[in-house]
């Protein structure tokens, strides 16, 4: 998007601000204290998926 906000349609500017609201490089205090205390959890942290050898035990 090389266009000025000027040039910009409504849309496009919509999306512009919301891609700038959510922008996580920009977003470093967090929002509570739930947040900033809280661990990511690892990819495997959730469990896998069932197989069917797992379905038949």
């Amino acid at each position: 998007m090389d266009n000025s906000k000027q040039n910009m349609d409504a849309q496009e500017q919509k999306i512009a601000e919301l891609a700038e609201d959510i922008n996580p490089s920009e977003d470093t205090v967090p929002d509570s204290v739930a947040e900033a205390t809280t661990v990511p959890l690892d990819d495997d942290a959730l469990g896998g998926n069932a197989t069917e050898d797992d379905a038949k035990k």
